[in-house]
């Protein structure tokens, strides 16, 4: 079975390696605003699904800045914690290696600042365990090693002061073939220095399980109090996205059995109600749209009550032009986890040429809900010619604002209270409309 970490150490050419030197007490910063990343957020719906009528315009409104300079890795899950830093998870890199080329399976960092001036510092014992180049590894998945162990973790969240993280069982990458289900949830009660490892597997088709991001600081469950989470089939160009969903608790959230799956909707004359099943296999889909759903990830924006799912997909499914031969993003929203979603916009080429892991931290949405920043990796493999290769291996930010139907346009002596109150019942009102 390959390995990604491979293919990665071209990508960290370009990067500043650890072992640079800084000066005392000097943290990398993200770099100033590049291009917009994949041109136009655009409206021109081409997904099977219908426009939204609530979000009418999403837009750029900033460049693309580039990661840390002593940061780099992929699909970057992101935590609100309750001491009111952002953590973020890191596959395949790391922060402050101590050692050049070296990498970590996965590692947790704890990031400073706000967007776009933000740097990343490194949690736990850098130590333990030590980093390791691709040579020193040989193909030795068990040696390939992180303080999760010899796992991708995909999954991050937070509940009740409680880390949880997943740990991934490995598939045949190469052949972008089937997930095949994950070792465990690990927790941990230190904010990420220290991890504990139940072993309790979740089986195939699980494998990059990723939490929904909830509003709020410390907080992953959701509106009715429950931890959810999505997953496909397979890593890139999947076809189904299944919705798990769990109580907090150590004892719930590592424990398979405790876990509830999407069914599928009991309908009556006016509602529409989610059945829910013990077991994965007899999940429903959310959403099925085939050989275009990679990385998803879920962001719930409080201020608008909805769910904004975004994900990328290759225009081929077939390596190594899955990875490198440019994908495009798409952003749906939805009133619930389980739909029904509604396309907001769309960018081609993005990330430039191939970005994922995209999704928006819900500690950067604004009080009003209507601007954002998008997080992404990119270029992991490098990029076919032609393409836009720009796009930085680690984390990628830009500035996103949305335009909601019929916003309500203040008077210079309208109240900041009854421009909210109004906000809101539109809001409402467009939620009501579409079901």
């Amino acid at each position: 079975m390959a390995d990604r970490a491979s293919v990665i150490l071209a990508a960290l050419a370009t990067l500043t390696m650890p072992g640079t030197a800084l000066a005392a007490g000097q943290l990398p910063a993200a770099t100033a605003a590049r291009a917009t990343p994949g041109g136009a957020l655009s409206r021109a719906d081409a997904t099977p699904f219908p426009s939204s009528t609530l979000i009418v315009s999403a837009q750029w409104a900033s460049g693309r800045y580039d990661p840390p300079a002593n940061q780099w890795g992929d699909i970057l899950p992101t935590v609100w914690g309750d001491d009111d830093s952002t953590y973020v998870m890191m596959d395949d890199g790391g922060v402050d290696a101590p050692k050049t080329g070296g990498l970590w399976r996965q590692s947790l960092a704890r990031i400073s600042g706000s967007p776009a001036s933000i740097s990343f510092h490194h949690v736990g014992n850098p130590f333990a365990p030590p980093p390791h180049t691709w040579g020193e590894i040989g193909g030795d998945m068990d040696r390939d090693d992180g303080p999760l162990g010899p796992y991708y973790s995909i999954g991050f969240t937070e509940a009740g002061g409680v880390f949880y993280a997943t740990q991934q069982r490995n598939w045949n990458w190469s052949a972008n073939s089937n997930f095949t289900g994950l070792v465990g949830i690990a927790y941990s009660t230190s904010h990420g220095r220290t991890w504990r490892f139940v072993n309790k597997p979740f089986p195939a088709p699980l494998g990059n399980l990723t939490f929904i991001v909830a509003g709020g600081k410390g907080g992953g469950p959701g509106p009715d109090g429950y931890l959810y989470a999505i997953g496909t089939e397979r890593e890139f160009n999947a076809s189904r996205l299944l919705l798990g969903r769990v109580r907090p608790g150590v004892a719930n959230v590592t424990d398979p059995a405790r876990w509830q799956w999407f069914a599928g909707s009991q309908q009556s004359a006016s509602t529409s109600t989610p059945v829910w099943s013990p077991s994965v296999s007899t999940a429903v889909p959310v959403l099925q749209w085939s050989r275009h759903i990679t990385y998803p990830q879920m962001t719930y924006d409080a201020p608008l009550h909805r769910y904004l799912l975004t994900f990328t997909y290759s225009y081929s499914s077939t390596p190594p032009a899955v990875w490198r031969g440019g994908a495009q993003l798409v952003f749906l929203e939805s009133p619930t986890p389980w739909g029904p979603f509604s396309f907001v916009a769309g960018s081609r080429e993005f990330g430039p040429s191939n970005g994922y892991g995209a999704g928006f931290p819900a500690q950067w949405i604004s009080s009003h809900g209507q601007t954002l920043w998008l997080k992404w990796a990119a270029n992991f493999s490098g990029c076919a010619k032609r393409l836009d290769c720009s796009g930085k291996y680690g984390f990628n930010l830009a500035k996103v604002t949305l335009r909601l139907a019929s916003a309500p346009r203040a008077k210079r002596h309208t109240s900041v209270g009854h421009v909210v109150r109004r906000q809101r019942r539109l809001t409402r009102d467009a939620i009501r409309r579409d079901g």
